[in-house]
């Protein structure tokens, strides 16, 4: 199957949400009914446990985990068609019990795993072990992005014994380090034409579903990895507890910074795939203030900066970092600089 024509269905479904996204509360209705009986939809449903169409829009229940229904699946990222210099969508937090490789065919695809940024180019593939908690930006409309999902015990045999001469993959497949749900591999070729050539094999069989089709699957697959780990083309990555918690942490923050105004803890919570109780402990231990006096802290630094830096009124201020009263602000801001807005201006002027 040409791999333009798999990806159809993908490329109409990202058209439809970024339509979505800016229709009118009365046009909602109706392209939400196509999208829920979408072909795109309609297989993404049997492949994984998520609520396909929220998870499009970045609606993912708390402490989410997505669960594979079968045991081997092949899905083309949905592109995002926002408008000229429009930021892509991002997906919140979540993760999933079995083993996901991303393959990156065209163009770029950026994820975030653990809080650490990557950005992917064409021919750069990522194996996430599961239960590693991560997300992704919707990838671009000229982008091509291939997700491959494989349950825990999916060849497992037959790769334990093909990875022998590569121990680090081996004992990623084999979940022998202790550490499993903190690993990834990120791969590289160079010469990626070999590759596509058997993804294309495996769409095929997969799309024909011919008698034994999973057994060529799998021997398909065993030479892809093959392919991927020849000339130790690869980097394993472990992190400790630690290092994923300060990659949120700072996540986090500069997720508060970015959206001042708007934010609030059940919707910070729920995008980085915590409860909110638990973000609340979260941030008075990394950074001895919960959520709500963390954010006020940020948003009186905003308001501060703001006064030295513009000429914005005081009441313009409030309204942009999202106060809802200004006496309640005044009191605030006294309290943390010992004056008024406006006499912290003319102090800093003077």
């Amino acid at each position: 199957m040409d791999m333009e024509t798999w990806f159809a269905p993908a490329i109409e479904m990202g058209r439809l949400v970024r339509q979505y996204r800016i229709a009118q509360e009365d046009e909602k209705e109706e392209l939400e009914r196509r999208i829920q009986n979408s072909a795109y939809i309609s297989r993404l449903n049997t492949m994984q446990s998520f609520n396909s169409v929220d998870f499009l829009r970045g609606i993912v229940e708390e402490q989410k985990v997505n669960f594979i229904k079968r045991d081997f699946f092949l899905n083309p990222a949905t592109p995002s068609f926002g408008g000229e210099g429009e930021a892509h969508y991002q997906l919140s937090y979540h993760r999933h019990d079995y083993m996901e490789f991303i393959f990156v065919l065209r163009g770029s695809y950026v994820q975030s795993i653990n809080g650490v940024l990557h950005r992917h180019q064409a021919g750069d593939v990522c194996m996430l072990n599961p239960n590693v908690i991560h997300r992704d930006e919707v990838s671009g409309p000229e982008d091509r992005v291939l997700f491959m999902g494989l349950s825990a015990g999916f060849l497992k045999g037959e790769l334990a014994r093909f990875f022998a001469p590569h121990p680090e993959i081996a004992a990623f497949m084999e979940n022998q380090f202790g550490r499993t749900d903190q690993q990834y591999i990120l791969f590289h070729r160079e010469d990626f034409s070999p590759v596509e050539g058997l993804l294309e094999q495996i769409v095929e069989e997969d799309e024909r579903k011919l008698p034994g089709h999973h057994l060529v699957i799998k021997g398909y697959l065993v030479r892809l990895f093959g392919l991927l780990a020849e000339n130790h083309g690869y980097t394993c990555h472990y992190q400790s507890r630690k290092e994923i918690e300060e990659n949120l942490l700072a996540e986090i923050l500069n997720y508060m910074q970015e959206h001042l105004d708007t934010v609030n803890r059940t919707e910070l919570a729920a995008f980085f795939h915590f409860n909110p109780d638990y973000l609340n402990r979260f941030l008075l231990q990394k950074t001895g203030e919960n959520y709500s006096s963390h954010l006020r802290f940020m948003r009186l630094q905003a308001a501060a900066e703001q006064l030295k830096a513009t000429d914005k009124s005081v009441n313009e201020i409030i309204r942009e970092l999202g106060f809802s009263n200004k006496g309640h602000f005044n009191r605030m801001f006294r309290e943390k600089y010992g004056m008024l807005p406006g006499a912290y201006r003319k102090a800093w002027e003077n």
